[in-house]
């Protein structure tokens, strides 16, 4: 279980259990632009009613305790040969998918994302993933660019690889 952790940025990462995804809907309508509320409140209940060791969510509060970001993932299996050349073609990688990565602030974007996906690998590594995937990495990343370079895999352009 994530403890509520807080950060030199003063940001508080922690997993959000609630059921009052009205809170998170200034958040979640940034990235779903084109949803119902409804559609929202059911995307995000159901990834909050699985197991955490199915999916979950993280969101980032500022001091004020205002939701600034919020991120949604799901671990998931690979199968290895698509992970790493010459693997055996039925062994696979567990791994954890940021499945959305949304910032309330353009000003601050960079430094949640970077925050919460510190919070994604750390929650990999506690559930013996071999790698977080991520969206294509744009300016948006550039804190996580420059922390993770050396961990850094394009996966056919569209998604990111973080090896853990």
């Amino acid at each position: 279980m994530l403890e509520i952790n807080k950060s030199y940025t003063g940001l508080i990462v922690s997993n959000y259990n609630s059921q009052n995804i009205n809170v998170l809907i200034p958040l979640l309508s940034e990235e779903f632009p084109n949803w119902s509320v409804d559609k929202i409140k059911s995307y995000i209940g159901t990834v909050i009613k699985k197991k955490q060791n199915i999916a979950g969510v993280l969101v980032a509060q500022n001091e004020a305790f205002y939701y600034v970001g919020l991120l949604v993932y799901t671990f998931q299996q690979i199968n290895s040969e698509n992970f790493e050349k010459n693997q055996n073609k039925n062994s696979f990688v567990n791994g954890l998918i940021i499945e959305n990565l949304v910032a309330s602030s353009p000003i601050l974007q960079r430094q949640v994302f970077l925050t919460l996906v510190e919070e994604a690998m750390h929650i990999a590594t506690n559930n013996s993933c071999t790698f977080v995937e991520l969206p294509r990495l744009d300016e948006s990343y550039a804190l996580v660019k420059r922390k993770y370079e050396n961990r850094i895999n394009n996966f056919n352009g569209y998604r990111t690889i973080l090896k853990i």
